[in-house]
């Protein structure tokens, strides 16, 4: 999974920098990575993580900007939380594609250093991954967590033993946050670290996570 991060991230900056040869002040690309932290309901089922972000957009003005963006989201079991008994276990990532709007000031008192807010929104997908060696004992009592995972249940309250976990759940999801940014040289690439709240709106436990990513943007 990580070679095709790798690789989109690639191709996406390959079809970009072209484009901002020939007009350096109306395309901005962005590439970086850093923590994740989920909150409340996801940080009921989910720890720490880590995320990559990598986008590409065009610049109104100076300070205004249009970008869209891809994330990838790791959503690990947590292990501070109390798990139960012959509950599932396996992995989570959540993918992103935004649409999202920037307003930036790049040189505050005429130094290097920026600021911005960013916000928007998009298409969301939680991907999860049972352990196959995994079995619903029969007559399992339904608890958020077997939700969380995309089993279902049955009207007496237990847990369909025959039912395979899904695999995907895509929703509409919004975020919003800020950066800082320090211009590198005099050129057009600054170093910015960046702090974002995702809500996608996930059925029936939505997706909720601040990543504060560490990276380089060009404009």
């Amino acid at each position: 999974m990580y070679k095709k991060i790798v690789s989109l991230a690639s191709l996406l900056a390959a079809a970009v920098m072209p484009l901002c040869a020939q007009d350096f002040s109306k395309f901005n690309f962005d590439i970086g990575g850093g923590p994740s932290t989920p909150l409340n309901p996801t940080a009921q089922y989910v720890g720490l993580s880590g995320n990559f972000v990598s986008g590409a957009g065009y610049n109104i003005d100076k300070h205004n900007s249009i970008i869209g963006e891809f994330m990838w989201a790791g959503m690990p079991p947590s292990l501070s939380i109390l798990h139960p008994v012959n509950a599932p276990t396996g992995h989570v990532n959540l993918y992103t594609l935004t649409a999202n709007y920037r307003y930036k000031l790049d040189n505050l008192g005429g130094s290097h250093f920026g600021i911005y807010a960013i916000a928007g929104g998009g298409w969301y997908y939680r991907y999860a991954s049972v352990d196959k060696s995994y079995v619903v004992p029969p007559n399992t009592v339904c608890q958020p967590i077997y939700t969380w995972w995309g089993y279902g249940c049955d009207p007496s309250g237990f847990v369909y033993s025959a039912t395979v976990a899904y695999r995907g759940l895509s929703s509409g999801g919004v975020n919003g946050g800020v950066g800082f940014s320090i211009r590198l040289s005099d050129s057009g690439w600054k170093f910015y670290v960046e702090s974002r709240y995702h809500y996608a709106f996930t059925n029936p436990v939505a997706s909720t996570l601040i990543p504060v990513t560490f990276g380089l943007r060009f404009n």
